[in-house]
């Protein structure tokens, strides 16, 4: 078996290693439709911060990278930007962090319903879900690289975005 990898089928892991790939063309397009996506869904709001950054502490600003997925067509990626809410602290700067989902018994009373009523149960997927929900608290993050931010300017969240810790309770 041979260990050798071959570099051009490889995902790339962060932004900089996306535009040093083979692959970066594909790339710097998924990056850009995601940015279009998250434009067109009025996802921030770029701030102006003062170099002494009073108006909003250091370890409220959340930094952010850019994750890339393979989708199922070849040579076609998705790009996901995405907060390090890692560093966000329970009761200060967010309070839930769970996603409400049914209990057992709920969904036991859902099928019953449906078959009864003879209803047909269909299942769909809502295409970039964290950016419909509004976020409940501050969040600030750094722009990625390579997105147009004037210096000196941060990004304040309107919507929830991958990363923040209470993004699923948003949703």
């Amino acid at each position: 078996m041979n260990s050798t990898h071959n570099i051009s089928h490889m995902i790339p892991t962060d932004y900089n290693e996306a535009l040093n790939s083979a692959k970066n063309k594909e790339c710097k397009l998924a990056i850009k439709d995601k940015l279009a996506s998250m434009d067109k869904e009025h996802m921030f709001l770029t701030i102006f911060i003062s170099a002494s950054r009073k108006e909003v502490p250091q370890e409220r600003i959340l930094s952010t990278k850019c994750v890339f997925v393979k989708k199922s067509k070849p040579e076609q990626y998705k790009a996901r930007l995405v907060a390090r809410g890692f560093r966000r602290i329970h009761g200060i700067n967010l309070d839930e962090t769970f996603a409400p989902t049914p209990t057992f018994n709920a969904l036991r009373l859902l099928f019953l319903t449906t078959n009864l009523m003879k209803w047909k149960i269909k299942k769909f997927d809502v295409k970039v879900a964290f950016l419909h929900s509004f976020i409940d608290k501050p969040v600030f993050v750094w722009p990625l690289r390579g997105l147009e931010v004037p210096m000196h300017h941060i990004l304040k969240l309107n919507k929830a975005l991958y990363g923040t810790k209470q993004a699923a309770w948003c949703w």
